[in-house]
């Protein structure tokens, strides 16, 4: 899922998030986001990618960090992952 619930209202939100937690239970569900609580609520691991560009200018995504939701978002082994979901960059 593409940001799954951007441009929805609060009630319209959870109505996703609790649907996309009983599907859950049966599919994995990967989602791209840039609403960090959303991610903080709704996911069991999390990673965090960045794009590279390399000598011929093409755009590469990059793993900076992968683990459990609770591990990202309270102590993230990468610095810029930590600045990224505080808000400081991006």
């Amino acid at each position: 899922m593409d940001e799954p619930c951007s441009a929805l209202d609060p009630i319209a939100t959870a109505k996703i998030e609790d649907l996309m937690h009983q599907l859950a239970a049966s599919f994995t569900i990967v989602i791209v986001t840039h609403n960090m609580q959303q991610a903080a609520r709704i996911s069991d691991r999390t990673a965090f990618l960045t794009a590279d560009v390399d000598e011929a200018g093409e755009r590469h995504g990059r793993l900076v960090e992968y683990d459990e939701t609770t591990t990202i978002f309270t102590t993230p082994a990468d610095k810029r992952t930590e600045a990224y979901i505080t808000g400081r960059f991006g």
